[in-house]
């Protein structure tokens, strides 16, 4: 018996979606904080200016108490280089944010998945399988959700259990 091939599930995707390429994706959280009294009221990052094309960006801003301010968020690509990019670019909003307003901060960046190119042939293998158990099949250029390491390929499942399930019965592909 031939060794199963691993496959991701995109839960994020619609059900079928066989995305040619899957983006990579960086972490970061920032704490900011000042001394009593001098933190700045509204958002602290409304927008960052000058994120490189094709760069998405998702970040969330809240309170830690007095004077105090946490920033979480990713950012995502599907070029290593332009991943790269965007995270050099947040990171610097976030800085010259902190420095502008007087703020103390210390910044972490989680390393995440690098950018992936699915390998064609395996995608039409899946491909098959799924529409010969009924399920449909449709390859889309590219999604926004980030794949494990291990995977040689990935579809949406959306809210499809069932098609979930299908994948973890089948011999040839094994889920991640």
């Amino acid at each position: 018996m031939a060794p199963r091939t691993g496959v991701a599930l995109l839960r994020s995707e619609p059900a079928g979606t066989l995305p040619l390429r899957a983006a990579g994706v960086a972490s970061f959280v920032a704490e900011l904080s000042w001394r009593a009294g001098e933190a700045p009221r509204g958002p602290l990052l409304p927008a960052v200016p000058g994120l490189p094309e094709g760069v998405c960006l998702r970040f969330e801003e809240a309170g830690r108490g007095e004077g105090v301010r946490l920033l979480r968020g990713e950012v995502r690509a599907l070029e290593r280089r332009t991943l790269g990019e965007g995270l050099e670019t947040v990171l610097r909003a976030v800085m010259e944010a902190a420095a502008l307003s007087g703020a103390l901060a210390e910044v972490e960046v989680v390393r995440g998945e690098p950018p992936r190119e699915a390998d064609a042939r395996t995608l039409r293998r899946l491909s098959r399988d799924l529409l010969a158990a009924g399920f449909c099949a449709r390859e889309v250029p590219y999604c926004w959700s980030a794949v494990p390491a291990g995977a040689a390929s990935w579809v949406g499942t959306g809210e499809r259990g069932d098609l979930a399930a299908f994948l973890r019965r089948h011999p040839r592909w094994e889920v991640l």
